[in-house]
């Protein structure tokens, strides 16, 4: 039998000989987890003010890219906007907790933090099994999973010359900015450029030939018009077609509201969301470029694979990205 004191201590003495990168990933991953955890939000909804529950929301998209600053601002509001006179709702105290466990992580790397956290992760699991024995802290399965995660996430060893398999991870709530700036690009990325400059310059061009035509008085001139607005016509037809089928397919996969989680690891790029589960390797890749609110990322033709709205990748991550698509070629091209 294993009780309480010890597990607990068995898990500080894990974070404190755990590596820099999986006391990062562990402790950013027990954050998500905590503050995306059922009943959060809606507990966030009663018990703190607005502003309060819109801080835990942005807490629980940005925990991933935020900075030490950022995450004590949001934990300030909801401070300010706590209402529940000291009887808070245990799973949103359990995120608020994680939440300034991660903040402190940041400003300090100090293990003491992920230690919390895993902490943390008992507690829940303890709450799951609605009360585990403190003499037999890991009887029921809730304690004893949550305790082998632990151990295996801050202790695993690391294999020499593999990578990490978990480098980065970001999830956001989408909202209206993200879902137009992801239709944008995907109507952009349906019409080539070349058509698009065409288009732009003959168009004009040939509205202004059809009107002197038609001014003429000659009959092949009247044609000519006609025909020029003709094609004009489905070529506006065509837009708005365009556009729909557009918006039906971000609001299918990308709707306001939804989530989205971005992961990036040495293997390849991971989505998922409303449109389920896609996973590209890097070599099935061609470049990940930031336009316009928007990151595409572009297949070995060149076309457009994948759309995720700029915020979910900051700088450093579509950099780490663009490192392995060039890493993959560069592999590609040496075999």
């Amino acid at each position: 039998m294993t009780c309480y004191a010890e597990v607990e201590n068995a898990v500080r003495e894990c974070a404190t000989h755990a590596t820099a990168q999986a006391q990062a990933e562990f402790g950013l991953a027990v954050t998500r987890e905590l503050l995306t955890a059922d009943g959060v939000a809606a507990a966030a909804a009663a018990e703190l003010t607005e502003a309060g529950a819109r801080a835990v929301s942005a807490a629980a998209d940005g925990a991933g890219t935020a900075s030490a600053e950022q995450l004590r601002v949001w934990i300030g509001e909801i401070d300010e906007g706590d209402l529940s006179d000291g009887d808070m709702d245990p799973d949103l105290l359990r995120a608020i907790t994680a939440l300034e466990a991660w903040a402190a992580y940041l400003e300090e790397r100090s293990p003491e933090r992920i230690a919390a956290l895993g902490i943390a992760l008992l507690e829940q699991a303890d709450f799951e099994a609605s009360g585990a024995p403190l003499d037999d802290f890991l009887a029921p399965p809730e304690t004893r999973q949550a305790y082998e995660r632990i151990r295996a996430a801050l202790t695993e060893p690391a294999m020499h010359g593999s990578e990490p398999r978990a480098v980065w991870e970001n999830s956001i709530t989408i909202d209206a900015v993200d879902k137009a700036a992801v239709r944008r690009a995907f109507v952009a990325a349906a019409v080539s450029r070349r058509l698009r400059i065409a288009g732009a310059i003959a168009l004009p061009i040939a509205l202004v030939v059809g009107i002197v035509s038609a001014v003429s008085g000659r009959p092949v001139g009247a044609f000519a018009f006609g025909v020029i607005a003709a094609l004009m016509l489905l070529l506006v037809v065509f837009g708005v077609i365009l556009r729909r089928v557009a918006t039906k397919a971000i609001e299918d996969g990308m709707g306001v509201g939804s989530r989205l989680t971005v992961r990036i690891d040495a293997d390849g790029l991971g989505l998922d969301g409303g449109f389920g589960s896609s996973r590209a390797p890097w070599n099935s890749l061609s470049s990940a470029v930031r336009i316009k609110g928007t990151i595409v990322f572009r297949n070995m033709a060149g076309k457009a694979a994948f759309f995720v709205p700029g915020r979910a990748l900051d700088d450093t991550a579509l950099a780490l990205a663009e490192k392995y698509i060039k890493r993959d070629r560069t592999r590609t091209g040496d075999e």
